[in-house]
């Protein structure tokens, strides 16, 4: 699978579509799960380490492909590396950086969701109804299983916690791949490929660490200045970029 069509797979994992609101849970193990990883990310000036990686469903141990990032937040703001690409989210814009491209998508902070893993358990229990959970205690980890609804592009999906700092350690979940890479890119007897119609992500979190950065990290001036309304150029190491505008009126 090529970059492109895999970082859409972990793009998809941090923003599921809008879909009607999940049914209530009434179960405490659920909540208490919940409660521990939003208290665990409020840490101030926390960084880690991420990697992905892909295998089909029936053979999840044969990965067919990998990418490794990292993730600064604090307060809000975050900043996302993930092999020629990076996501700045300030109080103010969301900033895209293609390095390969050497292009710059720029957008208001309120029109994109945060690139940490919260916003992505955010919006699987925000936007999608009918999802079954059921939590569990393994060795040092808390874990907690989804099974959704048929029809959507995810099956299930388990996410493992440290018991006592509430970091994630690992999610995996199990992807209908024709929904969010296209038909085009499945195996059949027309069509010879290395992806079969369920796949399997893996996400890996390690190498946690607090107060390895500082507010420079999420600085406007080190990506772009604004010279005028609606008038923006690039700056620093990155002049020769070309800036894209969201909308007109940033």
């Amino acid at each position: 699978m090529k970059k492109f069509q895999l970082t859409i797979l972990l793009l998809s994992a941090f923003g599921l579509s809008h879909a009607q609101h999940r049914e209530a849970d009434s179960s405490a193990e659920f909540h208490a799960f919940v409660q521990k990883v939003q208290q665990a990310y409020q840490a101030h000036y926390l960084g880690f380490a991420i990697r992905y990686y892909y295998a089909n469903a029936d053979q999840p141990n044969l990965f067919l492909d990998s990418l490794s990032g990292g993730i600064q937040m604090d307060k809000g703001r975050s900043r996302f590396t993930l092999q020629g690409t990076e996501t700045v989210l300030t109080d103010r814009y969301s900033i895209q950086i293609n390095n390969d491209e050497k292009s710059i998508y720029l957008a208001s902070a309120h029109h994109v969701a945060a690139a940490n893993p919260l916003s992505m358990l955010d919006s699987v229990f925000a936007h999608i109804g009918g999802i079954k959970t059921a939590t569990r205690h393994e060795g040092r980890q808390d874990i907690m299983t989804l099974l959704f609804p048929p029809g959507k592009s995810y099956a299930g999906m388990e996410i493992r916690i440290d018991d006592r700092t509430g970091f994630f350690q690992q999610i995996t979940y199990s992807v209908n791949t024709a929904s969010v890479i296209g038909k085009e890119m499945i195996d059949r007897p027309d069509n010879p490929s290395p992806y079969q119609s369920r796949g399997q992500m893996e996400i890996m979190f390690s190498d946690y660490q607090q107060g390895r950065f500082g507010d420079n990290v999420f600085n406007e001036d080190n990506f772009f200045n604004k010279v005028a309304a609606g008038h923006y150029e690039p700056s620093g190491r990155y002049r020769d970029y070309h800036i894209f505008l969201a909308s007109s009126n940033l």
